[in-house]
């Protein structure tokens, strides 16, 4: 399941598209993933995952830490992401991010997830690196 959205990246205004992508195998992750427009390297892009819950506290109150910090602004979302020393905040609005997790109680509500399931997957993906 992927939402994914335009919007603009940091203060210079740059056309981004934001993806959250979400996998069943997977329920307690979301990937956020960022390209900028036109693709550059000079231009903020990258992959971040983040807890679902996290994504979804992030709609009404300020939450995350780290890397990936969720501050809500009215209808809309502001996404400050971190890689490599560098920040880019990007808004999005917030039904879509809604929506997406609405369909994503739906296949897996929110506390049924079976954590020691997600924990042999993470552990997999390192042991891969």
């Amino acid at each position: 399941m992927e939402l994914a959205a335009r919007t603009l990246a940091g203060r210079r205004g740059r056309l981004a598209t934001v993806r959250l992508s979400w996998r069943t195998d997977d329920p307690l992750a979301v990937q956020v993933g960022l390209l900028s427009q036109p693709d550059h390297p000079a231009l903020p892009r990258g992959h971040w995952v983040v807890l679902r819950d996290f994504l979804r506290y992030g709609l009404d109150e300020p939450t995350g830490d780290g890397d990936v910090r969720f501050r809500p602004d009215g209808d809309l979302l502001r996404i400050e992401l971190t890689r490599e020393g560098r920040c880019c905040e990007v808004t999005i609005a917030s039904t879509p991010v809604h929506v997406f997790l609405d369909e994503t109680d739906a296949r897996v509500p929110s506390g049924s997830e079976r954590p020691d399931a997600a924990l042999d997957i993470l552990l997999e993906r390192l042991l891969e690196r």
